[in-house]
């Protein structure tokens, strides 16, 4: 990975207007941008090797741990998920929430689904 510049303009995001994307990846890190428009969700999972930490942008998320502990987080914020630490994040607020998303050491293809969603009214 070089010293470029990344922008989170840039991210091709997985669903179209939302969803995750990547902006850089290499053996030591992967670089991206996480959107969820109000009422969005991204499945419950884990990862085995690397740490995903998330540094909010925009707006505010609610982030589940281990399918017990809701933290929800705004701008500025920043929740790092530890390898095999479940996490699923919804956006249940009327505004667009935006992060950036750092996945330490880039491991590709780690991520094991792990199918399970919080009660709609829990948390939020």
């Amino acid at each position: 990975m070089s010293a470029d510049v990344l922008r989170a303009a840039d991210a091709s995001l997985r669903f179209g207007d939302w969803g995750p994307g990547y902006l850089a990846q290499s053996d030591d890190a992967a670089f991206g941008v996480v959107v969820l428009r109000p009422g969005d969700e991204f499945g419950n999972h884990l990862h085995e090797h690397h740490t995903e930490s998330f540094v909010v942008l925009e707006g505010r998320a609610e982030i589940w741990l281990d399918r017990d502990t809701c933290k929800v987080v705004s701008v500025g914020d920043v929740l790092r998920a530890e390898p095999h630490e479940e996490h699923f994040v919804r956006n249940p607020f009327d505004e667009t929430f935006r992060a950036v998303f750092v996945k330490t050491p880039w491991v590709d293809g780690d991520k094991v689904d792990r199918p399970w969603t919080p009660d709609p009214e829990s948390a939020s």
